[in-house]
């Protein structure tokens, strides 16, 4: 049997799927003619946004560049598809301002209705594109690199994040992972990460 090859997408990906998930119920479950519901998925939303557009950042210039040396075609497909994420995160981002200007409850209710369908649709499209970068981009990163040069491709991300956007990326995939890659990921930062930093990704825990 075949040991798997190192996937530099997984625990990421894990953890933005399970913030879509969770984001989509909380907006299912929001009433929104109640000004603290209203804002709290507001506030969710806006995080979604923010943790993806970085995620994108990233793969642009940390991930992408490795696939172009080796399969021009395939890293210009999917910078291609960044960019109607980009388009898809606008409209999200305009159905929120819909929303907080929506002055009466009728309209609240209108605004949501919308919101929630702009938000499916970033959420579909995301979903889709994650699942193509695990089976094509992984395929040409498993055919040139080794796990060891993914693994170091891994720390270098995780180094250039700022250490609150760290933990909410931590968060949610705390959340997305199961129980026995939970506690892989922890014991391997406890053993080659300094202690706080052990110490806080047990706190989000």
């Amino acid at each position: 049997m075949e040991t798997p090859r190192y996937n530099p997408f997984h625990q990421v990906h894990q953890g933005l799927r399970a913030l879509l998930y969770h984001t989509a119920l909380s907006i299912q479950h929001t009433d929104f003619t109640n000004d603290i519901q209203r804002t709290a998925v507001i506030n969710e939303i806006a995080s979604v946004l923010d943790l993806f557009e970085s995620h994108a950042h990233t793969e642009d210039t940390m991930v992408f560049p490795l696939v172009h040396k080796h399969a021009p075609a395939i890293a210009n497909e999917f910078e291609q598809q960044h960019i109607k994420d980009h388009e898809l995160s606008a409209q999200l981002s305009a159905s929120i301002y819909t929303l907080k200007e929506a002055a009466t409850p009728a309209l609240r209710l209108s605004a949501g209705n919308a919101l929630y369908f702009a938000f499916t649709d970033f959420a579909v499209f995301n979903l889709a594109h994650m699942k193509q970068e695990e089976m094509l981009v992984n395929a040409v990163l498993w055919t040139n690199y080794t796990d060891s040069d993914l693994h170091a491709l891994t720390m270098q991300i995780v180094a250039q994040l700022p250490p609150e956007k760290n933990m909410r990326y931590s968060y949610w995939m705390l959340k997305g992972l199961n129980n026995t890659e939970i506690a892989t990921w922890l014991t391997i930062v406890k053993q080659t990460s300094p202690a706080p930093v052990f110490h806080c990704l047990m706190e989000v825990s």
